[in-house]
């Protein structure tokens, strides 16, 4: 099977990438990549099949996906600073579309698109929602916004053109091969082990293990019903149980006391103001400060049950996070 992934150079696909080539070998995988974007050393010598250009611009992903029987779409942006709004529509809505257009044009055989929690309704009761729960993120959140069109299009495509396509609804992404520095995820495991954390956001998350999220598009190559989407969770808890977590795993006492999300929705706003004058991206955004606040708890019971998957324990993706962080970027004492 020729396969064809997008987004290839983040952290799923420097996991995602090394798996595909075990199991189905190189010369079989290809792979899209910015113009100059580098390679990660998970898979950079490995002999995949490089094409490169815009997510955006057509003709560059019919080139790339022609003659391939499946494509990974894992290619987007993740940004809560407004002024990235048209950024994270041009990737994570246009480029979906230019994706599907591709697919279709060339009879790709599976589409396994990766969409987002974030893609779905979320309960403000503590109940967990499921694929069912409608879409009601505010509209002023331009990340989840953009996410949930971008999935529209995949689904429309199925409904109205015939695409065979499967999607995944990926959590907040913990676990080990997350080789950006400058990421959420490593950012707090270096604010927890490098000194001791005392604050912490309000609400709650679901997370998963980048593992798993890479066993289940292996799974979505060959399985999952048409159309449908699989929300990808291993555990729902708030933040300051990832904190405590962390502390555990590095040794680090934490004391992570819940700062009320008005706080920190004022704090960002601040930044994002002075963003303006400055051009820089702010550390805080308002629209993440609201978020801190929210409990979004999302089920599993779907992608187990038609997956056949039982998902990693959120203790060892933090140890294993931690262990990966603690040998790739800590330098020896």
């Amino acid at each position: 099977m020729k396969i064809l992934v997008t987004g290839a150079t983040g952290f799923v696909g420097s996991v995602l990438v090394p798996e595909l080539v075990r199991r189905f070998g190189a010369q079989d995988l290809s792979a899209f990549l910015l113009p100059g974007e580098p390679m990660p050393a998970s898979w950079a010598g490995e002999g995949v099949r490089l094409f490169r250009g815009d997510i955006a611009d057509g003709e560059a992903i019919s080139r790339a996906v022609r003659g391939h029987a499946a494509v990974i779409h894992l290619a987007g942006l993740i940004s809560y600073w407004k002024r990235d709004r048209p950024r994270l529509m041009r990737v994570n809505r246009d480029g979906v579309r230019c994706v599907v257009d591709a697919c279709l044009r060339w009879n790709v055989e599976r589409l396994v698109h990766i969409s987002s929690v974030g893609a779905i309704g979320f309960r403000t009761d503590g109940i967990l929602a499921d694929e069912d729960t409608p879409y009601n993120w505010p509209r002023n959140l331009p990340y989840m916004l953009s996410k949930y069109e971008g999935q529209g299009i995949v689904e429309e495509a199925v409904r109205g053109r015939g695409l065979p396509a499967v999607i995944l609804n990926p959590a907040s992404i913990m676990g080990p091969g997350d080789h950006a520095i400058t990421t959420p995820h490593n950012r707090l495991y270096r604010s927890v082990s490098g000194k001791r954390l005392f604050g912490s956001f309000a609400g709650g998350l679901a997370v998963v293990d980048v593992r798993d999220l890479t066993a289940l598009i292996l799974k979505a190559l060959e399985r999952g019903r048409i159309g449908e989407k699989y929300l990808a969770v291993g555990a729902n808890l708030t933040y300051p149980d990832v904190i405590r977590l962390i502390g555990l795993s590095c040794g680090r006492k934490a004391y992570p006391f819940r700062v009320p999300a008005p706080m920190i929705t004022a704090a960002g706003g601040l930044l994002e103001a002075a963003s303006l004058l400055t051009g820089k991206r702010p550390l805080l955004t308002a629209a993440y400060g609201r978020l801190s606040g929210w409990t979004a708890y999302y089920s599993n019971e779907k992608s187990r049950r038609e997956f056949g998957h039982e998902y990693i324990p959120v203790e060892r993706t933090v140890a294993d996070g931690w262990e990966y962080y603690r040998t790739t970027f800590c330098r020896p004492e």
